[in-house]
């Protein structure tokens, strides 16, 4: 949809001509007030998107007697009226999808055959209420897996409610460590957080190297800022292994072999200080661990880091004193989460993070590191209002790590098993890995699976009962961010529609069922969205309820420059940016090769990127869209050589396999990749691929070096012809 026309949907409308269409209801815990009503009766409301996104967009919407007449961007500084491909027709594409789910489901047939038969609320929750009983009773309450993340960014909707309710029956925690979690212990390893050079002031900086990250197509609104900087005089360089939209635009695409970016850093750092580029100064007074790390890259030559990374020494070295003697101008490093899930993933984003400390760059408005804002909002925003209670803190259950649900699920030697298991704002049977170990554990007879969904998602097939979730449209929410310096509140344009039930009221009615008399139970979705935004910190001044309400989302007040390191202040114990650190396992990055065996090698000889090639869809998310199916770029990359000595031609329909299982895609000869390395799309819903199998049929739940996150990357495939 164009943001800039209108565009009428008729609710009515919709709900006569879906299959699935029943009677609107109301919510006492979801009250809309009305914004911006005038005589005609119309509503004008402001919201936000709930993607895992670092753009965080914002909008309006527009209704006329219960109808949206209009669905637009905000001209805040960064969403600056257009939202990103992926949101422009969300209306259609998820609340009036006419495949919505808009009533209580209960399976009446095996577990994954997506069989359903319609039943209401009040008996879905009482029996999901009573077979929790009897599992908690027989079993205990880490007999419970709640596994939710990041498909709902709202604060509210996304842990709120359901949060108290799992720590109330003293159910399993969910680590969740599926993405960000390794880049950001990477970072705060070197600097002590994750907050750097904020995105608009981008444009100030000269030198822009993008590693790891997708720009055009993950982190859509930034580019226009990097226009900018670039229409000043600023080079991009990106640093990819993958040949993206991204690198295509560059100036200078470094093309690193996958896995191998801490050999990279330590190499750029070896040149610097060979040719006496640091910036000793800021070295003497703002680190510490200089002469141990000085010592240590000395083994990273060019020659050396060559052999690892498959770049030309020559290239090598131009880029460390290209960046070096820019860092004046100033340079900044842009990172996100693209090169984290590898087995050196930690030790990647740690090694990166000492770059603008060893050049200085920290000292110019606009050089450094950007990453993640979500530290701002950790500070600025009242987090009581949503987090646990006091009495729900101190928790002593065990922790699951949500990479290793196929393991949890199959595990029979577990004590507890888990026997009940919860999703919303999750997909795991596509977003996890091991794909096919999921499978098998959903198909236990005797594993309660609950869902709360938009769709009939590839995991809500195997669910007992699937709940019909709200949209963003129909709740009140507060939404943060970890990619922008923005605070946005939710207000729901429309009623839900059908018998759709926000997640935070799914889980106020289960704790009912269940006896739960506590009173926190009894916060509604409005007083904590008001709550959450009643804060007394610098960061929020001026930013109210009502003002959001009123106007959209706004920006912390920041100072006008925004420079956190420029005399250092890192968020170490020392106030220093850590070079070398012994309190780890790995006192300095180091580069250490994944062991793979010699038979392995032999019959996967090929590397996996399975990566976020489709602008159009959120994870997996948007991917059920048949416009976004159309459209989507779904083959394996593979290079001229490799092709070749395997006789494949473009369009060749491949069987990509190892140990874990296979995908069917077709063949795409492409330089996008280096030889010995494809890539496939991550986010298809195995249930809409030939085959029935996607990406995460063939990874494993190996863990990375640092932050408990997965070494996706590090899958290793063979590929025959069909």
């Amino acid at each position: 949809m164009d943001s800039k026309k209108n565009k009428t949907l008729d609710r009515r409308a919709f709900m006569e001509l879906s299959a699935l269409g029943a009677a609107g209801i109301s919510l006492a815990s979801m009250p809309v007030l009305s914004a911006c009503s005038s005589k005609d009766n119309s509503k004008t409301v402001w919201g936000a998107c709930y993607h895992d996104c670092p753009d965080r967009c914002s909008w309006s919407v527009t209704t006329v007697n219960g109808k949206i007449t209009n669905f637009q961007a905000n001209n805040d500084a960064f969403t600056a009226g257009k939202l990103c491909d992926k949101m422009e027709t969300f209306p259609e594409d998820v609340t009036f999808h006419p495949d919505r789910i808009l009533y209580p489901l209960k399976r009446n047939g095996p577990k994954g055959s997506g069989q359903f038969e319609k039943i209401s609320w009040e008996q879905g929750i009482r029996e999901v209420a009573e077979k929790l009983h009897t599992i908690i009773a027989e079993k205990g309450g880490e007999a419970v897996l709640p596994y939710s993340y990041a498909g709902n960014m709202g604060l509210v909707q996304s842990h709120a409610i359901s949060g108290r309710f799992f720590a109330r029956i003293g159910a399993s925690q969910r680590d969740g460590t599926m993405c960000g979690s390794i880049a950001a212990t990477g970072v705060s390893a070197t600097n002590g957080q994750t907050t750097g050079v904020l995105p608009e002031d981008i444009v100030h900086s000269r030198y822009i190297v993008l590693w790891g990250t997708n720009t055009k197509h993950s982190n859509q609104h930034l580019w226009p800022f990097i226009e900018k900087a670039r229409n000043a005089g600023a080079k991009v360089i990106v640093v990819d292994p993958f040949q993206s939209k991204t690198a295509e635009d560059a100036d200078w695409h470094i093309q690193p072999k996958p896995g191998t970016d801490v050999a990279l850093a330590l190499g750029l750092m070896h040149v610097i200080l060979k040719e006496n580029l640091q910036d000793q100064d800021y070295i003497d007074n703002y680190t510490s661990g200089f002469n141990e790390l000085k010592a240590h890259v000395a083994d990273y030559d060019p020659k050396t880091v060559a052999t690892i990374t498959g770049l030309e020494e020559e290239s090598i070295i131009t880029f460390a004193k290209d960046y070096a003697l820019s860092a004046q101008a100033p340079s900044l490093i842009r990172v996100l989460i693209g090169m984290e899930h590898q087995s050196n993933g930690g030790g990647a984003f740690r090694s990166i993070a000492m770059l603008p400390s060893l050049t200085g760059s920290w000292r110019y408005f606009g050089g450094g590191l950007m990453h993640m804002t979500y530290e701002l909002f950790g500070s600025a925003l009242n987090w009581k209002a949503v987090d646990l209670p006091k009495e729900l803190q101190q928790q002593n259950t065990r922790s699951i790590n949500m990479v290793e649900l196929g393991k949890v699920l199959t595990d029979t030697e577990l004590e507890p098993g888990i026997h009940a298991l919860f999703v919303h704002s999750s997909n795991p049977m596509t977003t996890t890995m091991d794909q096919n170990l999921i499978k098998k554990g959903l198909e236990r007879d005797d594993l309660l699976t609950v869902v709360s969904e938009h769709f009939l998602t590839d995991t809500a097939r195997y669910a007992d009962y699937v709940f019909p979730a709200t949209t963003v449209l129909e709740n009140w929410d507060v939404l943060d961010s970890w990619g922008t310096a923005y605070i946005n509140i939710n207000e729901p344009a429309i009623a839900p529609i059908g018998e759709a039930k926000p997640n935070s009221e799914l889980y106020r009615l289960l704790a009912k069922a269940m006896g739960f008399t506590d009173s926190y139970f009894d916060d509604t979705d409005l007083d904590m969205v008001k709550k959450t935004v009643t804060s007394q910190h610098p960061y929020m001044a001026g930013i109210t309820f009502e003002s959001l309400r009123k106007n959209g989302g706004q920006r912390l007040k920041l100072p006008e420059k925004w420079m956190p390191h420029a005399e250092g202040n890192f968020g170490t114990k020392s106030g220093k940016c850590l070079f070398y650190d012994l309190s780890l396992k790995q006192p300095l990055p180091d580069y250490i090769p994944l062991a793979i065996s010699e038979d392995d090698l032999k019959n996967y000889p090929f590397k996996l990127l399975s990566i976020k090639k489709s602008k159009n869809f959120l994870n997996s998310s948007h991917a059920n869209v048949v416009r976004n199916l159309k459209t989507a770029a779904y083959h394996l990359d593979i290079h001229p050589e490799d092709a070749k000595t395997l006789q494949i031609s473009n369009g060749d329909q491949l069987k990509v396999f190892n140990q874990k299982g296979r995908v069917l895609i077709p063949a795409q000869i492409s330089k996008k990749v280096t030889p010995g390395v494809v890539c496939m799309p991550q986010g298809f819903w195995a249930s809409l691929t030939e085959g029935g199998s996607s990406a995460n049929a063939l990874t494993s739940a190996k863990l990375a070096d640092m932050g408990g996150g997965p070494a996706i990357q590090e899958t290793r495939v063979n590929i025959q012809k069909v």
